[in-house]
């Protein structure tokens, strides 16, 4: 059996994003192009936080088009009181968030490893 190394995660200090829960899409947060995971906290207890990573191409972010918006039935949920790690690929990305409360926040970490 081959051997796997998995590594802990290692946020990039003085990174962590606060955004707000909202009903309608945040405006979007920029990450590190050198990193290749994102942790997301929940502190909401009773609203699920949704997010969509966007990737592309060069140094200009896209701009905010209803493409790039997250929604509350496709993208990844984050439920209530919960933490996870997603792998998000290097390079140009951006990360917006949706929930279904207007309640608690959603910190938005960027590291490398699980």
């Amino acid at each position: 059996m081959a051997k796997v190394n998995v590594f802990a995660f290692t946020p990039v200090p003085g990174k962590t994003t606060t955004v707000s829960n909202a009903t309608s899409a945040t405006a979007k947060v920029l990450l590190p192009t050198d990193c290749s995971e994102v942790r997301l906290t929940n502190t909401s207890t009773t609203a699920t936080a949704y997010v969509r990573v966007t990737s592309y191409l060069d140094s200009t972010p896209p701009a905010d088009a209803a493409a790039n918006a997250p929604t509350t039935t496709d993208d990844y949920p984050v439920l209530p009181s919960s933490q996870v790690t997603i792998g998000v690929g290097e390079g140009y990305k951006f990360i917006r968030t949706i929930a279904s409360a207007a309640d608690g926040s959603l910190k938005i970490t960027p590291g490398m490893g699980r």
